[in-house]
């Protein structure tokens, strides 16, 4: 029993990574911009079938690149989208929010159109490593160190570097900013790319650990931004605490509860932190209060 409960608490950890790539986007977005891009789970969704196309005919290493390249696409798009919204007549922060959404959707139909309606699904090993009578799968031990190097890498760049410290000043106040010189557009241009970097990575990652489906966007969008809810909007690093913990429960709820639970988690706990009054939902659709 012991065994079989730290069995889902490893599983629920390791996907719980591939969320906090996810929430990171999502938090670093609100933070410098005043926004949510809804196309977070979409830009993985894309990702993960380019690299379901690409991967089985020019290898993983190519597969990959041609991923991330999309998904990087995908975010500049978005980052024009978000542009459009904030100027002229539609200055509006809720229009940008359902703008991304319609991208999103426009997105999966891209998938469903050229790719089909059947689940991609990669495995690289056949094989589960035994440590202490816990099976893990060395793709999930992938997902865990490729997340954690990414984080770590995120923070110099957020707290060791000229860019990362322009950031933080959006963060603070964006007009303060401008004011100073720093370029407050190019610096919401960089945070999308970011974004869009980071939801490739986690599509191709889960591509390769559980597989993708064309319609998963919305539920891995809900799941990034409930993590990064849950411990603040504003925290991008805590966000990845956020999806560790959510994967942990969503993997607990999978071995110990009816079935169907599991995959309504990130919803639960993104309902969960909105009626706490934990986020300012007026600030989410409209900038801070």
């Amino acid at each position: 029993m012991l065994i079989e409960m730290m069995e889902f608490l490893v599983r629920g950890i390791l996907l719980g990574a591939i969320y906090g790539l996810l929430a990171f986007p999502v938090s670093l977005l609100f933070a410098t911009t005043d926004s949510v891009d809804l196309g977070v789970g979409a830009y993985a969704v894309l990702a993960a079938a380019i690299a379901m196309l690409l991967g089985g005919s020019f290898g993983i290493l190519l597969g990959l690149c041609g991923a991330v390249l999309a998904s990087l696409l995908a975010g500049l798009l978005s980052a024009r989208i978000n542009a459009g919204g904030r100027g002229g007549a539609r200055n509006d922060p809720l229009v940008v929010v359902l703008a991304t959404f319609g991208f999103a959707i426009i997105l999966e139909s891209f998938v469903l159109t050229f790719f089909g309606k059947d689940p991609m699904v990669r495995q690289a090993f056949e094989t589960s490593w035994q440590w202490a009578g816990i099976r893990i799968n060395p793709q999930a031990a992938i997902n865990v160190g490729t997340a954690l190097f990414l984080m770590l890498l995120l923070y110099l760049w957020l707290y060791r570097s000229a860019w990362g410290r322009d950031m933080r000043a959006c963060a603070a106040n964006a007009l303060a900013a401008a004011l100073a010189g720093i370029p407050v557009r190019h610096i919401a241009l960089m945070t999308y790319v970011v974004g869009g970097l980071l939801a490739g990575i986690a599509g191709v990652l889960i591509l390769y650990t559980t597989g993708m489906s064309y319609s998963a966007g919305l539920h891995l969008t809900i799941a990034g931004f409930g993590a990064a809810a849950l411990f603040g909007l504003h925290s991008p690093l805590r966000g990845f605490v956020g999806g560790v913990v959510i994967g942990t429960v969503q993997a607990l709820s999978a071995g110990y509860l009816p079935s169907g639970w599991a995959s309504g988690m990130p919803m639960l706990f993104t309902l969960l932190v909105l009626i706490s009054g934990r986020v300012n939902v007026a600030g989410v659709v409209g900038g801070r209060a």
